[in-house]
């Protein structure tokens, strides 16, 4: 069964459920006003009203899991025919010619400059040795524990 098919099913399902509830709220309504004219006796009443009650919940729990099902179809039958679009928008996209201009060429000056000629080097581009050199390197010695003794 293809997914328009069931899509159609879920919607006339819901639409049944969605009158199923309805007599149902009509049903205990008649109740109502039949204990509050006096022609039933409330006892018979409460057993009605909870009954359908109970059932128009349950059709209700039905009628959410209903429509999730229609929610995701819907959104499956949407990525279906948005897919051939995305293909071809994907075929146009691989089939461009890449740009012969390179994009980083501000980048190659500095980069290709930096190896070449060593005089116009600013000090800042040796940060890292000299700061290397700057840090004082601690050197931790292997701690004693049985020299509580000797105090």
């Amino acid at each position: 069964m293809d997914l328009q098919a069931e899509l159609d099913r879920l919607r006339e399902r819901v639409a049944t459920l969605g009158e199923t509830i309805q007599d149902m709220d009509y049903q205990m309504e008649r109740a109502m006003h039949a204990v509050a004219l006096g022609t039933d006796d409330v006892g018979h009443a409460m057993t009605v009203l909870s009954e359908r009650h109970n059932a128009q919940l349950g059709l209700m729990f039905d009628l959410g899991k209903l429509r999730a099902q229609i929610e995701d179809l819907e959104n499956r039958l949407r990525e279906q025919d948005e897919r051939p679009l995305e293909q071809t928008s994907m075929e146009e996209w691989d089939g461009l010619v890449s740009p012969v201009e390179d994009r980083l060429d501000w980048l190659h000056l500095p980069v290709a400059g930096a190896g070449s000629d060593n005089s116009q080097r600013h000090s800042h581009d040796e940060g890292e040795p000299r700061t290397r050199g700057d840090v004082p390197r601690e050197r931790q010695e292997q701690e004693d524990y049985l020299d509580w003794g000797k105090r």
